[in-house]
């Protein structure tokens, strides 16, 4: 298991690379726990920021996300701050090595059951200002 101090990947050289599991097939995707504590003490093990402003009006946030059968997964977003709090991306979390990896959504199908997750459930770490799609939290919205 990582220690507290795992990091996503994000320089240019870890881009390229492919996580060991997306390479050989299925990553393993981390999630789908009964209790939401478990999804968030994943995401406490990740050093970077509850939310991190990026380029263009988008932020990117921890998240929390809630299935259609009661269950969550620590997950990374990327919210667009000038469109209101439209969801631009979503990565769920994969542990390859000592590290964490962030794979897209997109890359998912094989290993998630997509229709479980849509549409999207979630709630951030932190209050995100400008996002109006949150209109629960702290709660999922």
């Amino acid at each position: 298991m990582s220690n507290s101090n795992s990091v996503i990947r994000d320089t240019v050289e870890d881009k390229q690379q492919q996580p060991d599991a997306l390479i050989e097939g299925t990553p393993k995707i981390i999630g789908d726990y009964k209790k939401q504590g478990w999804a968030k003490k994943v995401l406490e093990k990740i050093d970077n920021p509850s939310v991190e402003k990026e380029e263009d009006g988008v932020v990117s946030a921890k998240a929390v996300l809630l299935s259609d059968e009661g269950t969550y997964y620590p997950a990374f977003l990327s919210i667009s701050i000038k469109d209101e709090g439209k969801i631009m991306g979503v990565y769920f979390i994969s542990e390859d090595k000592e590290a964490y990896s962030l794979i897209p959504f997109e890359l998912t199908s094989n290993s998630l059951d997509h229709s479980k997750l849509l549409p999207f459930k979630y709630r951030t770490l932190e209050k995100i200002e400008g996002d109006h799609q949150q209109i629960n939290w702290p709660d999922f919205s």
